[in-house]
């Protein structure tokens, strides 16, 4: 999980448990924090947890994908699980490389990490 992730799941569960929210999501947020894992990056430059990863693809279509925790995923958002297909895929790339995605190849362009 991000330490992005990680203040926002708290806070999250601190609102609900304040305000008597959703038993069930209170119940998964504590479940996830008790054992989720807060990775901050060792290698700035390199695409791992917590990275904004931009690709371009052959036709010059270009995306940026973020890498983060189980519960941060929002697709909608391309925050991809650091399990998903594409995130492996990207995962340890650096900017030149070219990686092989479901939907063809594509080269790094930039990799950015939150201010820590």
């Amino acid at each position: 999980m991000t330490p992005e992730g990680a203040r926002a799941a708290r806070a999250e569960l601190d609102a609900l448990v304040r305000n008597g929210g959703d038993e069930d999501r209170i119940r998964e947020l504590s479940e996830h924090l008790a054992t989720a894992q807060v990775v901050a990056p060792a290698d700035r430059e390199v695409v791992g947890l917590g990275a904004s990863v931009t690709v371009e693809d052959e036709d010059g279509k270009q995306v940026t994908y973020r890498l983060v925790g189980a519960i941060e995923a929002d697709p909608k958002r391309r925050w991809l699980s650091w399990q998903t297909p594409i995130a492996n895929a990207l995962w340890g790339a650096r900017v030149g490389d070219t990686v092989g995605l479901p939907k063809g190849e594509v080269e790094i362009l930039a990799i950015e990490y939150p201010a820590t």
